[in-house]
């Protein structure tokens, strides 16, 4: 896997919105001044200013997949910044340039919807791409500083970068274990959604990592199960889960999330650990998606190797 030239202060970071549009209360105007604030030039890509008859997606799928194949093309722009997530990232797969992609690695930021476009720009372009915040959580980084740092020490990663959850929240142990393998996975919802695609996950040797927000308990389960039948999960040679926010269960509210887990996994012999908080959280960590994970499930850790 490619690791992206690290971004500096100065440099120019394109933003771009692959999936939903931008809400009126965060223009892509707004997003860019806080970008900038940082010490970054920003330029704002076609897809953040349009927006399709459906109301849910960003701009027609021409449209995002051109910001995204001619962001990394273009020698002017160091980084690729997504504004939002949303839904619709998948209608721009068999639009984006994956040799120019390729050719030109640079760090690519996103994560929920953006899970589609991570695991495309891994297996096809062979890149490390960065399962981090949006852009529009810049607005917010003034009572956050956690999670700038992360991101920051996830661009500018070294030959080792320990995973560290904010204060206070700890990895936990579901199954013990240790193994080694590159790092892949995000959105269960969109890691289940590529399975019989062309794009479909290949978690074989990897550590999958797997978070999802607002999904019914019952719906996490069944989502579990499909991946399990099409071989995913037995392939992998770890399981990391990060936070299910408001994944409820309706019939007995004390069964959730982490209790599924527990249930569903508990004759698994390979390492598994729950609570990694780069999901829908805030705090949130920064996952270099693409690199060497060494999974501790005895001692609770996670580190990361380039």
């Amino acid at each position: 896997m490619k690791f992206p030239p690290k971004l500096k202060k100065g440099d120019t970071v394109l933003l771009v919105s692959p999936s939903s549009p931008l809400s009126a209360d965060q223009p892509a105007e707004k997003i860019a001044a806080q970008v900038e604030a940082l010490g970054f030039r920003v330029r704002i890509g076609e897809s953040c200013r349009s927006s399709t008859s459906s109301g849910y997606a960003a701009a027609p799928p021409a449209v995002r997949a051109a910001d995204i194949s001619g962001g990394f093309a273009d020698p002017s722009v160091a980084a690729i910044w997504c504004t939002r997530g949303g839904s619709t990232a998948w209608q721009l797969l068999p639009l984006l340039d994956y040799a120019r992609i390729a050719a030109h690695p640079k760090p690519f930021i996103g994560f929920s919807d953006v899970t589609t476009l991570h695991l495309a720009l891994q297996q096809r372009c062979g890149i490390v791409t960065f399962h981090g915040p949006m852009a529009n959580r810049t607005l917010d980084w003034a009572e956050d500083p956690f999670s700038r740092r992360s991101l920051w020490a996830a661009l500018e990663m070294g030959a080792c970068l320990p995973v560290e959850n904010p204060p206070g929240e700890e990895i936990k142990v579901l199954r013990p274990g240790r193994a080694c393998g590159r790092l892949t996975g995000g959105n269960l919802s969109l890691v289940t959604t590529s399975l019989g695609t062309p794009w479909q996950i290949d978690a074989r040797g990897c550590v999958l990592y797997l978070e999802d927000v607002g999904e019914d308990v019952y719906a996490l389960e069944e989502m579990l199960w499909q991946l399990r039948y099409n071989g995913v999960l037995d392939s992998a040679a770890a399981l990391v889960f990060g936070t299910f926010t408001s994944c409820r269960n309706a019939y007995r509210p004390e069964y959730g999330p982490e209790e599924l887990l527990r249930d569903f996994f508990s004759g698994c012999g390979k390492p598994i650990v729950y609570n990694v908080r780069s999901a829908h959280c805030a705090p949130m960590v920064t996952l270099p998606m693409g690199v060497l994970c060494e999974a501790d499930a005895c001692a609770g850790t996670l580190t990361l190797r380039r």
